[in-house]
């Protein structure tokens, strides 16, 4: 899901990096600082970031443009809400991009592509289930978490190979073969590694989950 800086037009790549760079604005400026002043939360926020790290570094590959790992952006985003988990999508994107073939002039593309975009889903369908949805711990762990977490990395996949195909990078045919068919399998990995680490942290450290409420969740059930 790495898109290569080097087979995008400068068209593209700009453009990504002004709409991450105006994203990121947006992020920084609305965040709750306060719930990370104090060192529990930072070391918490350092520590989830490093973990989504390793996560990346297990990637395949069929061909440059056409790589693929898990992402754990709902995990990041139901941990510490979308600002601070776009933060830590950022800082995960510069890690790999300095040991990796992707180059800086693609960076704001990869973040949007693979950071932001499941990052915002996961946000905008965890409102829709607290609005629409009775406030359930189940309804919680198996649709926000592991259902969106699935949903999440499909979204980002098919934007990747969407954005490949209308810039020319890569023959449709490829795509389908090589890429589009793979995305199911990711989609229940992703389900099951955000599922799986949600559902152990609202059991075991509530607290550390900034989306999970008590009140909501747990209290008068």
């Amino acid at each position: 899901m790495d898109i290569p800086g080097a087979l995008f037009p400068g068209f593209y790549l700009w453009t990504g990096g002004a709409v991450y760079a105006m994203l990121m604005l947006v992020a920084l400026s609305t965040a709750p600082w306060a719930k990370i002043r104090d060192n529990e939360a930072q070391h918490i926020f350092l520590g989830a970031t490093v973990a989504v790290c390793l996560l990346w570094v297990m990637r395949g590959g069929i061909q440059e443009g056409l790589s693929f790992h898990l992402l754990g952006m709902t995990l990041l985003c139901l941990m510490f809400e979308w600002q601070f988990a776009l933060v830590a999508a950022s800082l995960v994107v510069a890690m790999m991009t300095l040991q990796g073939p992707a180059g800086w002039e693609a960076f704001g593309l990869n973040v949007l592509l693979m950071g932001a975009l499941p990052i915002l889903f996961t946000r905008i369908f965890l409102y829709l289930c607290q609005r629409r949805l009775p406030h359930n711990y189940y309804i919680y762990v198996f649709l926000n978490a592991f259902l969106g977490g699935g949903l999440s990395i499909l979204l980002a996949g098919a934007a990747s190979a969407w954005l490949q195909h209308v810039a020319d990078v890569q023959p449709t045919g490829s795509i389908a073969r090589n890429f589009l068919q793979i995305l199911p399998l990711l989609m229940f990995g992703e389900a099951f590694i955000n599922g799986g680490a949600m559902t152990l942290l609202v059991a075991y450290r509530p607290r550390w989950v900034a989306t999970f409420h008590d009140s909501w969740y747990v209290s008068n059930k």
